[in-house]
């Protein structure tokens, strides 16, 4: 299974302020349902619940220490079904909520899928980067500062290797621009 982590970084390291994105760029989530679109998703409660709905054609996993914890009521009231391990997932572009207690069980849990995409918060990321879990990160490179409370985590950037940017010059009323980037780890030596 190949682990991707996606994320928009303002150049100072930002990725969020107060659980939302602290800038608008309609271009960055066109991407980010394009790349998604039919994988299973991975993330942190607060990332979830910052969203308040289950991601549309994906398998939305959401890790949680809080065994109780429940996802927010559909729009119409009815309860959100929730799976929990050991039982068994559905396909990855199948809308549903699943439960894990930590990221080791997540993807052992997603292990027969091709790709799981790693959709934050910062925690998630973290710890992700740290324990070697992820092969590509797909990252939005804003080229301006904000203010924000939540950070991309440093990142052994001589593991990787670019091997895609898209430039996205300032343009109408965004005074910055931002460049689509992929990172590949690279393999290690024999």
């Amino acid at each position: 299974m190949k682990v991707s982590l996606i994320a928009a970084v303002a150049r100072n390291g930002v990725i969020g302020i107060e659980n939302r994105l602290p800038w608008h760029l309609p271009e960055d989530l066109a991407y980010f349902k394009q790349t998604t679109l039919g994988c299973p998703v991975l993330m942190g409660r607060k990332t979830y619940e910052s969203i308040n709905r289950p991601l549309p054609g994906r398998l939305n996993v959401v890790l949680t220490q809080q065994t109780d914890w429940a996802p927010a009521p559909a729009k119409d009231g009815s309860p959100r079904a929730v799976i929990h391990p050991p039982q068994a997932l559905p396909a990855g572009g199948e809308t549903a909520i699943a439960v894990a207690s930590t990221l080791e069980q997540a993807l052992a849990w997603l292990a027969p899928f091709d790709q799981v995409f790693l959709i934050g918060g910062s925690n998630l990321y973290a710890q992700a980067v740290e324990q070697g879990w992820v092969d590509t990160l797909l990252l939005t490179e804003i080229h301006a500062d904000f203010a924000g409370d939540a950070q991309f985590p440093a990142w052994p950037k001589s593991r990787f290797h670019e091997t895609h940017r898209i430039h996205n010059p300032p343009a109408g009323e965004r005074p910055w621009g931002f460049d689509f980037v992929t990172y590949e780890k690279t393999a290690a030596p024999l």
